[in-house]
Formats: structure tokens, sequence, C-alpha cells
């Protein structure tokens, strides 16, 4: 039997030692990777200032709500991320107005890009185009929140938003989005988050997190959410879309007839619209 070289079983001892660690390094790296979440606060200092938002003249800030309910020509801006371009909520909004104020011309447009509200102040797009064009109603989606609970983001660029709009005559109203699939104290906590912008700068609140819950509860067989548990089915976005009807319009969105354009039965449209109008009568939208 050959003997071996010391030397050579020395330098095999050291490589295994080494692919050890690296191994070690590599799995211990990917677990802290993994383990990241958008919920959880940054771990070290920030690299990077944030940015601020900017600051409007005091005469700007604290103004009542304009009620643009009777205008003849509503122009509505969404911005937000995913939420509002989801099943084209814009042109879903679009064909409720239409059906319901056939007199009046209307416009819905939604914001470029994807952003929360505090990146749409600094993304050289977004302040520009509420400035630029006159909006009769503004829907602002995107207030980050913590899906867990343990943690507070700052609203100062939703009031930011809330203010501007109203110093340009426009109503703005705020979009806290329906919760998470078999998590419904989500909704309940991003509905108080955007209560607390309110208090503080007076906007319009849609009810979409209550109204969401109260459907699920009642009627279950109408799936609200997609396979992910976050986004809106096309139900999910007809019910969302007929919050936001009610409360641009002021007309009772369960007296809205039958869209045959909308790919939904006309018993889950009229119930869907039963729930929209119900939740507003619980939960009023606006201050006027």
């Amino acid at each position: 039997m050959p003997t071996r070289n010391p030397t050579f079983v020395v330098m095999l001892k050291r490589q295994a030692t080494k692919c050890r660690t690296l191994v070690a390094v590599i799995v211990f790296g990917a677990a802290l990777f993994g383990c990241g979440s958008s919920d959880s606060p940054p771990i070290g200092p920030p690299t990077t200032t944030p940015p601020t938002s900017p600051t409007l003249p005091e005469s700007s800030q604290g103004l009542p709500v304009p009620d643009n309910r009777t205008v003849n020509e509503f122009r509505v801006l969404l911005l937000g991320n995913s939420h509002v371009g989801f099943n084209n909520l814009g042109g879903l909004l679009k064909q409720m107005i239409q059906t319901g104020r056939p007199q009046a011309s209307v416009q819905t447009e939604t914001g470029g890009g994807a952003g929360y509200l505090d990146e749409r102040l600094h993304d050289n797009v977004s302040v520009a185009l509420v400035n630029q064009q006159h909006w009769s109603h503004v829907i602002l989606q995107g207030q980050k929140y913590s899906t867990s609970g343990l943690y507070h983001y700052p609203i100062n660029a939703a009031l930011y938003w809330v203010a501007l709009i109203k110093s340009r005559q426009g109503t703005p109203i705020l979009f806290p989005e329906h919760a998470t699939l078999g998590n419904p104290t989500e909704g309940a906590r991003v509905y108080q988050l955007h209560q607390s912008i309110v208090e503080r700068e007076a906007a319009c609140l849609a009810p979409i997190p209550q109204a969401w819950e109260s459907n699920i509860q009642q009627w279950p067989g109408i799936a609200l959410h997609i396979d992910d548990g976050n986004h809106a089915s096309l139900a999910g976005s007809v019910l969302t879309a007929m919050l936001f009807y009610q409360v641009i319009t002021g007309n009772p969105a369960d007296q809205l007839p039958y869209i045959a354009s909308i790919n939904l039965s006309a018993t889950i449209q009229q119930r869907l619209a039963q729930q929209a109008s119900a939740s507003l009568q619980q939960y009023p939208a606006c201050p006027f």
C-alpha cells in the first residue's frame, strides 16, 4: 500500500478547511439576505439621507376639501403603486361615471410608474403632473405602512399631496389598501393610519378595507383577491371603483345599472354596488 506524502496531506486539510469556511460564509450571507423584508427597519446606518418632503406655504395648508361632486367635467388622476394600475382601475371608474353621469365629460388618468407617495415627490414627474393640469379629483394610494404593525412610517408626503391638491381646487381622496387575504386586522390598521392623515389635513377617505372585509364575510363566493392574496381580482377592482364612483359623483353606487362591458354578471355587480353604498353609509368618506 503506497505511503501518503505528509506535505500533501497537510495541503488537503488546509484546502478542506478553506472550503468549509467559504460554504459557511455563503450560507450565512444567504440567510441574512433571505430574512430581509420591506417591513423591517434597515440594518446599520443609512448610506444616504432620505429626501424630505417639500414645504408648502402656510396659506396652502389646512384648507377645506373642495366639493367637486357636481362638476360637468370630471378629471380624475390616480397616483400610487401597482394597486391603482391593476385591472385598469381608472378605466373601470371612467365607465361607471359615464354610466351614472352621462351628461358629464369624463377623463381618468393613472400616473406613470408604481411608486409610493414619498417616492413620487421626487420622481420629477408626479408633482408636475398635478401642477400642470386641473384635476377635479386625485386618488392617492401608496402610503407606506408596516404589514406586521411593528413599525411606523412618516406621513409627511401624504400630507403634502393632500394640501397641494386642495390648493389647486381638487378633491383629494385617500386610498387605503384592502387587507391581504386572510389578514383582516391589516385592513383596520391601514385605515387607521389614513385616518391620522385626514385628522391633520382634511381629505376624503374611502373605506376600502371595510368594504372588502364585509363583502368577504357576506359573499365569500365572490373572490376579491387573485392567487397572490394581495392584488385585486376583477371583482375586487370593481368594488373599489364603485366606492370611488360614489365618493366622486355623490351618486349612490347601488343605483348604477348593469354595465355589460364589465365582465361580471349582473348579480355580482349589484352585490358589489350594494356593498359599496352600505360601507359609505357606515363610513362617510368626505367631510362635506
